[in-house]
């Protein structure tokens, strides 16, 4: 099989959390791999955040998925797709989630933001609800469920504390794999010529597009139970042993 689309989270799979320089073996080996196969990154991360990724990787001229899979920019860098949650929903879904969580992120204007103040303004694409037990935040999808508006919803391990949770809510007919459809449609590139590489909760919908399936070292355990390869750890820059083993060949 010849693959012709890599589609690849970036936090924990391209970089390690909160950094925003990938190692130059790593740059090295995708400027390597972009000249055999087409590469998308597919991530949470706000369009300014995104970009500084993409920069540094060479990838300017493809298309992107960002912000949850709420956003798609083309190979242009203009916005092609646009998915938000209405400001009036917004509120409602904090109150139908009240005591579930503890912190809140708003994905707002191109970055995340801890406050949602002006609403008549600001459009949210992506609400990040932090709990500082995982019981509460698996209860976060069953409240919600009993709304009339129906939304995309993942929970997750939290970056830096284990024990704590991360719910992303997007509109319903956003999500990463949903903008990885996108992505394929626009190129003629189906599922079986498709690579996908992650490690958190919100990949598993990634996974659904891709005909190759592959968890990095230090994945969530439902990331890798459904995943075809599990390579080293990020911190071991596990993703240039994927482009020697399954593209470079």
């Amino acid at each position: 099989m010849k693959y012709k689309l890599l589609a690849l989270d970036i936090d924990g799979t391209v970089v390690k959390e909160h950094t925003n320089t990938p190692s130059p073996s790593v740059v090295k080996a995708i400027q390597q791999a972009k000249k055999k196969i087409y590469i998308s990154l597919v991530s949470a991360r706000a369009r300014k955040e995104q970009k500084i990724i993409v920069d540094q990787l060479g990838l300017e001229n493809s298309y992107h998925v960002l912000e949850n899979g709420t956003k798609v920019i083309n190979p242009e860098g203009k916005l092609e797709y646009n998915r938000h949650i209405p400001a009036t929903e917004v509120q409602q879904i904090l109150d139908t989630a009240t005591g579930l969580f503890d912190e809140v992120g708003f994905c707002i204007d191109n970055r995340w933001m801890k406050e949602y103040a002006n609403p008549e303004k600001e459009i949210v694409t992506t609400l990040s609800l932090i709990s500082h037990s995982r019981k509460k935040a698996d209860k976060i999808p069953y409240v919600l469920n009993k709304l009339s508006k129906k939304y995309s919803v993942t929970v997750g391990a939290h970056w830096d504390n284990p024990a704590w949770a991360v719910t992303l809510i997007s509109h319903r007919n956003a999500s990463k794999g949903a903008g990885l459809k996108y992505i394929q449609k626009k190129l003629g590139i189906s599922r079986e010529e498709t690579i996908a590489v992650g490690d958190g909760a919100s990949d598993v919908k990634t996974f659904e597009f891709a005909k190759l399936k592959i968890a990095m070292g230090n994945a969530e355990p439902e990331l890798i139970r459904i995943s075809d390869y599990i390579a080293p750890p990020v911190n071991e820059d596990g993703l240039i042993e994927i482009i020697n083993k399954f593209i470079l060949n």
